[in-house]
């Protein structure tokens, strides 16, 4: 790449400098201000370095007085003309108000500057005489401009403020200027003169990580230059406000795409060093024949998809290598069929197989289901919270003599009497509803000495199965889940057509959407109505939030009196949820009223509406599930999403998404856009991807290109030993290393 001159002259660096010093000894810190910034964590010079600007203003124009317009934000240069206080009696205080003429100018326009809480002492620095720059929001107050609580620049000489020179003053003017997410007890002015002072001297220091020939590759600037540029863009770059503003400048792209590419290395380098460990490998050509006879049992044909998947996944088994694998599918698309298929694969050879899942209904369905698609041929069990202590008893004398079976359970089996023989094989259906520590934790009852060498103590680890109905985009799919390999099932299984989906926001399309549920109800179906709250809420601003308790009290006795209409929700004791899915299973109930708790493992096939109250409160994914509950049997299903909100912002957009698509996958990518990872990766691990500028919408194209680069690094040197890779190297033994402990142990 060309030279490209530096934002910043270099500073005299001496022998003890380094971007490992401490906080509080860059200019301008000190122990008091340094114990501000390390309750942030920013506790180094590099970690002040790599606190990034949110966005920037440009103040390399000087406006004249007379140009200023209401509602611009301006820099001028002005000359102090006199100050008064003007006391403000409501409050008992007083206001300062300072009266400026416009440097350089003889045209007397005047510029007033307002500080309804000025700092003390204040009025002596803005003396008759003085001259500085004021950079803020203009306000026309009877018919003069004046702003109010201004930035300032104090002490410029004439030749620097001057617009005609060009010249830069600093900081804080007289150029494009990074504004940073604003930190408590940090003035904005002192913020930044603490980055110009670090960056001057300490970003020579910073080390360049990556191969020469990426920076060649992809033409990016030195990690000193981009970091330098970041803070304060040189102008000889030609950097226009909207680039950086939208992170597309050279200096933003290279660390961009350093952001990803070391942690898509990390995430490779942790695939690959789970496929040297050790697991059970299943192959027999017995076992195959064993699931197609499985397969010949079931009430449909499997989809293509289908088919893919599970042949992926015996592939994985056959290895002697631990199975990570992801299973994705729409609502209804089978990936629980797939499961139960390879599960029956290691069961026939002699495996333990354990399937958590987060709910007892949805356990209590795979149960069933499994016993009725195989018509008893696969030997499955039960284990939840309400399941007798006497069959606890019986169940775990069966796993510790190492039976063959699959275990479908909920959250009971991560419990320590539960202990398994010879667990080879672990599911997870619903994966994004367990955090990190419970999938390891079940994970571990399957670790066991190789019992075929105990000699040498070889550790075998179980092959896993996580299963998902919120696609994963592919984004997320390469950080977050970036080593585990990948399964989608597209189509869903024949004569299944998509769910009608209206979203209803005024109060005659309300009622015309009641006709039409009372319509399906009259004609035998039934109906989900969902609401966000069990119990009656406290009025939020101007709305009343509707909740399920109550509702299906008014719905019973003014709407439709004439259905029967259950009640469920997480409060309820176990036998009592139980009663109700059967009841409404039987179609002894028309109308379940119901919270989230249906979301996922709910079948009734003779439900065709589905409406959901206060829709804009819920991520369009779950939304997506819930109505997935529907348009299950042979009947046309209908979604209606109520909403108070008007058509304007991310709410309204999330349902027209859902309106107009019923591809899962094209919802997953809408959402991600929407919402972030955060809807796909739950609080806990949505802040577990390390990106400080990196946006997974924003920045796609950076990522794919990062996660190319760093598998030809993985496939061709892996342990980094050519010269090519001397830098990496350093990086990964200085701070990679640490990175990949701690992403195995989360």
């Amino acid at each position: 790449m060309d030279a490209r001159s530096d934002p910043l002259p270099k500073g005299r660096l001496s022998s003890g400098d380094g971007i490992d010093t401490p906080i509080q000894f860059v200019k301008g810190v000190g122990p008091k201000l340094g114990s501000v910034f390390k309750s942030r964590g920013i506790e180094t010079v590099k970690d002040l370095l790599f606190f990034f600007p949110r966005t920037y203003e440009d103040r390399s124009k000087l406006f004249k007085i007379e140009e200023l317009a209401d509602g611009s934000k301006v820099t001028v240069a002005v000359t102090v003309l006199s100050q008064r206080q003007i006391p403000i009696r409501k409050f008992g205080r007083s206001m300062l108000e300072v009266r400026c003429t416009e440097a350089h100018s003889e045209s007397g326009a005047v510029l007033t500057l307002k500080w309804f809480h000025a700092p003390r002492g204040l009025e002596k620095r803005l003396l008759p005489g003085v001259s500085l720059l004021v950079t803020g929001k203009v306000k026309i107050f009877q018919n003069r401009p004046e702003i109010v609580h201004p930035e300032m620049t104090w002490g410029v000489a004439d030749a620097d403020i001057s617009a005609q020179t060009g010249k830069k003053v600093g900081a804080h003017a007289g150029r494009v200027v990074p504004i940073y997410v604003e930190i408590e007890d940090v003035p904005t002015r002192t913020l930044r003169n603490v980055l110009w002072a670090a960056v001057e001297k300490f970003s020579e220091f910073i080390s360049e990580d990556l191969p020469h020939y990426l920076l060649e590759k992809h033409n990016f600037p030195t990690a000193s230059f981009a970091v330098r540029g970041l803070h304060f863009p040189p102008e000889s770059d030609g950097f226009d406000l909207l680039s950086l503003a939208e992170f597309r400048t050279p200096s933003h792209q290279r660390l961009i795409y350093e952001e990803f590419f070391k942690f898509e290395y990390l995430m490779l380098r942790r695939r690959m060093q789970g496929e040297r460990t050790y697991a059970v490998a299943f192959a027999s050509l017995k076992a195959k024949d064993h699931v197609s006879t499985l397969i010949g049992l079931l009430p449909f044909e499997l989809t293509a998809g289908q088919r893919q998947s599970l042949g992926d996944i015996l592939l994985d088994l056959a290895e002697a290598h631990p199975m990570n694998r992801l299973i994705q599918g729409d609502v209804g698309s089978g990936k629980t069929a797939v499961a139960l298929l390879s599960a029956a694969y290691v069961i026939h050879q002699g495996g333990q197989v354990a399937m958590m899942v987060p709910t007892e209904i949805l356990a209590e369905q795979h149960f069933k289901s499994a016993k009725f698609l195989f018509q008893g041929q696969l030997n499955v069990a039960l284990l939840t919270g309400k399941t007798p202590a006497t069959e606890r008893a019986e169940l775990q004398a069966r796993l510790l003599v190492g039976e063959p079976l699959l275990l479908i359970g909920t959250h009971a089996l991560l419990e320590a009497p539960v202990v398994f023989a010879k667990l080879s094989y672990i599911l997870i259906d619903e994966q994004h509803r367990f955090g990190v520590e419970q999938r390891s934790v079940f994970k571990a009852k399957g670790e066991r000495v190789d019992p075929v060498d105990l000699k040498s103590g070889k550790l075998l680890l179980p092959h896993s199965l996580l299963l998902t109905a919120t696609p994963i985009p592919r984004t997320l799919a390469l950080t977050a889940f970036g080593d585990l390999r990948v399964s989608s099932i597209r189509e869903l299984p024949p004569g299944r057509s998509p769910v009608a989906t209206q979203v209803v926001r005024e109060k005659p399309d309300k009622a015309r959407a009641f006709q039409q549920i009372r319509k399906e109800l009259t004609a035998g179906r039934q109906a989900f109505f969902i609401y966000p709250l069990i119990n009656e809420s406290e009025a939020e601003g101007f709305t009343q939030l509707k909740s399920a308790v109550v509702e299906a009290e008014l719905l019973a006795k003014e709407v439709f009196p004439e259905f029967s209409i259950g009640l469920l929700h997480g409060q309820l004791a176990s036998a009592e949820k139980e009663d109700v899915m059967q009841k409404f299973k039987r179609a002894e109930t028309q109308i379940l009223v119901s919270t989230t708790v249906v979301e996922v493992g709910v079948d009734v096939p003779n439900a065709s509406i589905m409406l959901i109250e206060h829709a804009e409160r819920f991520g369009l994914s779950q939304l997506h599930q819930l109505r997935g509950r529907v348009g299950r049997g042979k009947h046309q299903s209908y979604c209606f999403l109520f909403t108070g909100k008007n058509k304007d912002g991310a709410a309204a957009q999330r349902l027209e998404v859902l309106e107009e698509c019923h591809d899962g996958f094209q919802i997953a990518e809408a959402d991600l856009e929407i919402r972030g990872p955060g809807e796909f990766l739950g609080t806990r691990q949505a802040g577990g991807l390390p990106f400080r500028l990196a946006n997974l919408v924003r920045d796609r194209d950076w990522l794919f290109k990062a996660r190319d680069d760093a598998m030809a690094i993985v496939r061709e040197d892996f342990e980094l030993t050519l010269p090519k890779y001397e830098k990496f190297q350093k990086y990964f033994n200085r701070e990679g290393g640490i990175q990949y402990k701690r992403l195995k142990t989360s």
